[in-house]
């Protein structure tokens, strides 16, 4: 239970939770579509009840329930978590997000670690199975990391006096 609570302080310590959105942001998520072919891509952060997201693209919902999360899942195994086909997958065939919409097929989540914490997870998804290649995770873990930077620059943006 340390861990949860460590990775609480972390996500906490970025006082990112519930923020408007950011241009930059949103030009990440919006990359990952184009770069992945993708309809949807989030940066989804996890608190104690729910998947939080500071950007999506393709996606309406402002939060979901943490225990219907995919990502959920990404944080705990802290590296990618690829699901080529959700309906095959014991651990989300029954989820909610599979059975109706949006439909879930695919899944690729990349942890965010910050201060050695994964708070969240940068994250695509597709209504079709598919593939995910090596080079793929690869550019997913690129893009969660410069997700990370981000966060950062915008934590001190928000603290630094003017």
């Amino acid at each position: 239970m340390q861990d949860e609570k460590d990775r609480l302080h972390a996500l906490y310590d970025l006082a990112v939770l519930d923020t408007p959105p950011e241009p930059a942001f949103n030009d990440i998520v919006n990359f990952a579509r184009q770069r992945f072919m993708v309809p949807t891509a989030l940066i989804s952060l996890i608190d104690e009840s729910r998947q939080w997201f500071k950007a999506k693209a393709g996606a309406d919902a402002e939060e979901t329930p943490r225990e219907y999360a995919f990502c959920a899942h990404t944080i705990q195994q802290r590296r990618v978590l690829v699901v080529e086909d959700a309906r095959v997958d014991p651990r989300f065939a029954n989820n909610p997000y599979v059975v109706g919409p949006p439909r879930i097929r695919f899944y690729a989540g990349a942890p965010l670690i910050y201060k050695q914490q994964a708070i969240g997870s940068f994250c695509i998804i597709d209504d079709a199975p598919r593939l995910f290649t090596n080079v793929d995770q690869q550019d997913l873990v690129v893009l969660a990391k410069a997700t990370v930077a981000e966060l950062e620059m915008s934590r001190a943006r928000r603290f630094l006096p003017p």
